[in-house]
């Protein structure tokens, strides 16, 4: 697994040691991702999105991974596209997957969304990969807060690190 090639992704952040996210990556570089053991490309970018690739789907799937497509809009993420990526994430439980968008912005808020919501982590900590990547604007910060109020949690105290 190279992980200088992976580096080379736009904004590529490993989260864990099973979810890769990024922006979007080049064609050559799915190549790269498959080889460092990633099973399923989950998009999140519009079809229209900047560096965005007009048939990525057959791209991965020529390169052996699964795909799965959720366009979001930046500039209006809604909480049935985040409930589409949960069922995805938990549907794929245990693979290693890598979720790209443009620039892993929209990415970057639905992964510390699940990690709150359905993997009980703290928020302080899931939010703090969030962080490395950008600080959420109005629009996604109003996004985060309505999603956190819709989705119950157990325990919504959150610990220290």
């Amino acid at each position: 697994m190279s992980t200088s090639s992976l580096n080379a992704i736009r904004n590529y952040y490993r989260l864990t040691d099973t979810i890769g996210t990024a922006g979007q990556p080049e064609k050559a570089q799915f190549a790269d991702i498959k080889e460092a053991g990633f099973e399923l490309i989950i998009n999140l970018a519009e079809a229209n999105s900047p560096h965005a690739i007009l048939n990525e789907e057959e791209l991965v799937l020529s390169n052996e991974l699964s795909y799965t497509h959720i366009p979001v809009a930046f500039t209006d993420p809604t909480l049935d596209k985040l409930e589409q990526f949960f069922d995805v994430m938990d549907a794929n439980k245990g693979k290693n997957i890598f979720v790209h968008c443009a620039l892993n912005r929209r990415v970057s808020a639905f992964m510390g969304l699940y990690q709150v919501i359905r993997q009980r982590i703290p928020l302080d900590r899931a939010l703090a990969g969030l962080h490395k990547v950008w600080q959420p604007d109005s629009t996604w910060q109003a996004f985060i807060t309505a999603a956190l109020q819709k989705f119950p949690l157990m325990d919504s105290k959150s610990e220290s690190q």
